[in-house]
């Protein structure tokens, strides 16, 4: 049921701004400007049942639900308090303190680890600026010097007549341009280089950090989004260091070599070039900050749009079997749309600001340059003097007027490094151990102890596991779908940890393994296969990148793929294409069937490896691997049960338990769940009857 409790009705924290049948409206304090909190209060209410969305603005701190009224014991409140709790507690909430730096700083820290290498490229904008301005001053010099008013420096080299100066003078504003052209060349060329390094090592950095982290975060984030912070928030980086960075320098001495001219030329201008200086400080505080949130929804958003595009593009056969290309137009033209509104926004307050700053320095020139001319017609300055501050005051106030680009720049720098930051700083759950595994002498031997585990706390999918494998032995398991069996296999990797008892490998704990020797002890088959876009030969080789054709055309054989390789046009050389799509269910299987024995690991794992092979191809692939397996462990997960009948003990999971163990003959002889699903397979019903059934291949 709806909140019955009014606008105002709820403390400063949390207060109902408006609310009708099915849809509220809250103001929260603690969003603002907190676009990761915002993020994850969306996605918990959405996995609400009874809502049916929510949108958070860090900006303006409002929350928007929509949901079902007619929920029994449902109070959008009270399920906003308790995520707002939860999130805190798990520091989602929290701020970088007042002596911590911002994230873009840490982001340039690690992409920019030797300030040295800043050297080169600062000194270039300073010599290159200083040289333009040395370029205009030549300029004045040479009008000036039209006049009668010829720089004292003439005097000095002893040139006389009018027409020898004008020619000097021209021939240095030749020079000063020549030299000007090729700094401005060299100086951008370097800056970029300086770029391009910087977010090539921010990339590097951020792959490798990914490569370390556990699945939960792979889980969390979605392949399209961590593309997204690999390909597109780097580059901002990359370029705020090659544009930004470069345009802040060049200003800078601008600002210094303008000023310190027109200080010593009429300190009277001078202040009153000063007097507007507060009116910058006030643009930033009303613009910056916005515009710096709202640079962090449009990254969100179109972080947000890249995973549904990709979504949609993954699962385009999906799409055309149940005709939704409408639907799915319906979704992508609201996420576009919600990104579109998001950069207007962005770029909307940006432009704000640099739109002020220019209409601020254009207010101070027109006054400056107003005095300045009532001191050269009041004889106070000299019309030298006046020229001189007539190109330096436009010049001087470009400064502020021209900020505009680099606020953009910095504003989505910043949005991306907030982005990148809880990434590559996150830290893994699940960290390697001491213990070394001697590679010639696993044994292979697998322990579970009492082992309990759930993806999510409140639901546990394994408890109370206990089973032993024995080196060399084979052991298969097998259950109704979701009973936890493909589990199993990602805790022996230890792609995620067991919640209590332990996994043992060849009499020590797996948390206590070095995880390179753990996960090279152990050669998976998934029955999802995923291969790698390149060669039939390079998928093979993967996990023995310099075993020889030899090798690998031994392990195609073993894994029943000679066939299958004949009719290959380009044989071992055949392109699989992206994820092996240009080969069939089948084919895909035995590629990867024969890259895990390829990897000669002293355990091999087959989770529904052969699902997608006809029964005959299938049982020629279980004769062949029974040899070519011979003295290694192997554990087998299967729904065909006459795969595993051979096997020297079958486990019997259902619902996270194990049921039943022992060998075949004994387990149907025992009339229990595997007497049942063998009975059922081999259409042998109870009562006589024949039942046509054949259970499905599926995931755990």
């Amino acid at each position: 049921m709806a909140s019955t409790r009014r606008p105002g009705a709820a403390d400063a924290a949390i207060r109902l701004r408006s609310a009708v049948r099915g849809r509220e409206r809250w103001e929260i304090a603690a969003l603002a400007g907190r676009p990761a909190l915002a993020e994850a209060l969306e996605n918990g209410l959405r996995q609400q049942p009874a809502i049916f969305q929510a949108r958070a603005n860090p900006v303006t701190g409002r929350l928007l639900i929509l949901f079902s009224p007619d929920v029994a014991g449902f109070h959008p409140e009270t399920v906003i308090r308790e995520l707002l709790r939860d999130l805190a507690a798990r520091g989602v909430t929290r701020d970088a303190g007042p002596g911590t730096p911002s994230a873009l700083s840490r982001v340039l820290r690690r992409s920019l680890p030797q300030r040295s290498e800043l050297v080169k490229p600062v000194f270039l904008s300073m010599a290159g600026q200083s040289v333009s301005l040395l370029q205009g001053l030549t300029f004045v010099a040479t009008v000036n010097t039209a006049r009668g008013d010829a720089p004292a420096f003439l005097k000095t080299l002893g040139i006389g007549r009018t027409g020898a100066r004008l020619t000097f003078m021209g021939g240095l504003s030749l020079l000063m341009i020549l030299v000007n052209t090729w700094l401005h060349w060299y100086r951008r060329n370097t800056w970029r280089k300086l770029a391009q390094g910087a977010e090539h090592r921010l990339r590097t950095d951020l792959f490798s950090t990914l490569q370390t982290q556990d699945l939960e975060l792979f889980d969390r984030y979605g392949t399209a989004r961590l593309s997204h912070l690999i390909v597109h928030d780097t580059s901002r980086v990359g370029d705020f260091i090659q544009r930004a960075l470069d345009k802040s320098v060049e200003k800078s001495v601008v600002l210094v070599v303008t000023g310190t001219i027109l200080a010593l030329a009429s300190p009277l201008i001078a202040m009153v070039l000063v007097l507007p200086v507060p009116l910058f400080f006030v643009s930033s505080r009303l613009f910056g900050r916005r515009a710096v949130a709202f640079h962090t929804v449009q990254t969100a958003a179109s972080s947000r749009y890249a995973q549904m595009l990709e979504n949609s593009l993954a699962g385009i056969a999906d799409v055309k079997s149940f005709t939704a290309e409408g639907l799915e137009q319906i979704r992508l033209l609201a996420a576009g749309e919600r990104l579109a509104a998001a950069s207007v926004e962005a770029a909307s307050y940006s432009y704000l600001q640099g739109r002020a700053n220019e209409g601020i320095a254009s207010m101070a020139f027109a006054g400056s340059s107003a005095y300045a001319g009532l001191l050269a017609a009041e004889g106070t300055i000299s019309q030298p003097r006046f020229n001189l501050l007539l190109y330096m005051l436009p010049r001087l106030l470009s400064v502020p007027a021209e900020t505009e680009e680099i606020l953009q720049l910095y504003h989505r720098a910043a949005s991306s490094a907030k982005e990148l930051v809880p990434v590559l700083e996150a830290q893994p759950a699940i960290r390697s151990g001491p213990v070394r595994l001697p590679t010639a002498k696993v044994r292979g031997e697998v322990l579970f102890e009492d082992v309990s585990f759930g993806y999510h706390p409140a639901h546990r999918v394994l408890v109370d596991i206990s089973f032993h494998l024995r080196a060399g032995e084979t052991l298969a398991i097998v259950g109704p779908t979701g009973s936890g069996k493909s589990t199993l296999l990602r805790l022996l990797l230890r792609f995620y940890d067991v919640d209590a008892g332990r996994v043992v490998l060849d009499g020590t704990d797996v948390r206590r393994l070095d995880l390179r020797d753990l996960r090279a002890a152990v050669a998976p088959v998934s029955q999802d296969v995923y291969l790698f876009d390149g060669t039939v030969r390079d998928n093979v080789r993967y996990g023995r990148p310099g075993a020889a054709d030899e090798e690998v055309l031994a392990a195609l054989r073993e894994a029943g793929a000679q066939s299958m390789l004949d009719q290959l046009p380009g044989g071992l050389d055949t392109a699989v294409g992206e994820g092996g799509k240009r080969l069939s269910g089948g084919e895909r299987q035995r590629v990867a069937i024969a890259r895990a024995l390829l990897k000669e690991a002293p355990i091999v794992a087959l989770d529904e490896a052969t699902s997608h092979l006809d029964y005959e191809t299938e049982a020629a692939v279980q004769r062949s691997m029974r040899h070519s397996v011979a003295g290694r462990s192997l554990i087998m997960i299967a729904h065909r049960l006459a795969i595993v009948r051979h096997a020297d003990r079958i486990i019997v999971l259902e619902q996270g338990r194990i049921r039943e163990e022992g060998r075949h003959e004994e387990l149907v002889a025992a009339a229990g769940l595997y007497a049942s699903l063998w009975a059922l397979q081999n259409g042998d019903a109870p009562g006589g009857g024949r039942l046509e059934v054949r259970v499905l291949p599926d995931e755990d």
